[in-house]
């Protein structure tokens, strides 16, 4: 028994966790990995994560000046940061989170979450386990999620390749910058730089986004051109929301936090410092709960405190990424803003 379980050691359990150490509260956190882990992900870290968490340069593979985006018909803006963001892998940026904790994860693999009215039980491969309050962190496929009754209706599929190439012609072709390609309907492809390689990836709504179409990406021009020489080193594929965070991210004992609640950013798919600035949240909810307040109501609170609700009200599905001509536009329509 523990006041408070964090399921899942990413970056929005360990955001979690690190607010409620600073509230004197104590919790449990635990994962079914161990770490370090490989993660499928971007990586991107825009500017405000990387000040916030006084990113060191060894986890940091490349610097980002900001966002490269290309419509259809390859227009192309930049959008650049008002300082450094980062690109990193995500077993070297989930390990560092960790270190900054006082407490570290145990690996316990939960396959249900059932909420009694004073406590929260978690069903594990070796038994059952209680708490007070429940922080779920534990991904777009959350476990908890889907125990508590909480539907997600647009999880898109992501597939990903980690390409080889000298760090020299990474740097020549791609740069600081983090690219995005509005090339299809209801979906996106990336390129993100690391110091000696490239995720090259696609992601959205529907049986389309495969590995095939994966594969149709890097030859499109100017994809090809720049992932020239590449050698295939990893292919991932990994869920993604897409339609904002949930309508419901709360029960009166458990809270959804990260890609689990849909903290995601529809358009590029960023979500590691949403994924942090909502654990956070949820631990501060969790403390108000703890006094008598409606866990619930709380968390809306931090949440709309946070900025994090605004999610919400980014349509890119239906406004960006409906078809190849709405995506056009969009692009247009930035370009004329940045000149």
């Amino acid at each position: 028994m523990a006041e408070v379980y964090i399921l899942g050691a990413g970056p929005a359990g360990a955001g979690a966790a690190a607010e409620l150490e600073r509230l004197g509260i104590d919790y449990i956190l635990i994962d079914r990995a161990s770490f370090p882990r490989s993660k499928p992900c971007g990586g991107v870290l825009p500017w405000r994560a990387v000040e916030e968490l006084r990113l060191p340069g060894d986890v940091a593979e490349r610097w980002l000046e900001g966002y490269r985006i290309f419509s259809p018909s390859l227009e192309k803006v930049e959008s650049r940061f008002p300082s450094r963001g980062a690109v990193v892998r995500r077993s070297a940026l989930d390990a560092y989170l960790l270190s900054l904790l006082e407490k570290k994860p145990s690996r316990v693999r939960v396959v249900r979450v059932r909420e009694k009215a004073d406590r929260v039980e978690l069903l594990t491969d070796d038994g059952k386990l209680s708490a007070d309050y429940l922080i779920a962190a534990d991904g777009a496929n959350s476990v908890a999620r889907r125990s508590l009754g909480i539907h997600y209706t647009k999880l898109a599929l992501a597939c990903q390749y980690v390409l080889e190439l000298p760090e020299g012609a990474v740097e020549e072709r791609i740069g600081g910058w983090f690219e995005v390609y509005y090339l299809f309907s209801r979906g996106y492809g990336w390129l993100a730089p690391l110091r000696s390689c490239v995720k090259a990836g696609i992601g959205g709504l529907g049986s389309s986004f495969s590995r095939r179409a994966l594969d149709s990406f890097i030859r499109a021009t100017p994809v090809a051109e720049k992932l020239a020489g590449g050698k295939v080193i990893r292919y991932q594929a990994h869920r993604i929301p897409m339609q904002g965070p949930a309508e419901r991210l709360a029960t009166e004992r458990a809270v959804l936090a990260g890609d689990a609640g849909g903290f995601v950013f529809p358009g590029t798919g960023e979500g590691i410092y949403y994924a942090i600035k909502s654990g956070a949240a949820a631990a501060r909810a969790v403390a108000q709960a703890m006094e008598g307040d409606a866990l619930a109501g709380s968390y809306e609170e931090e949440l709309k405190g946070a900025g994090l609700l605004s999610l919400r009200g980014v349509h890119f599905l239906e406004e960006v990424l409906a078809s190849p001509e709405h995506a056009e536009r969009y692009v247009r329509r930035l370009k004329k803003l940045f000149q």
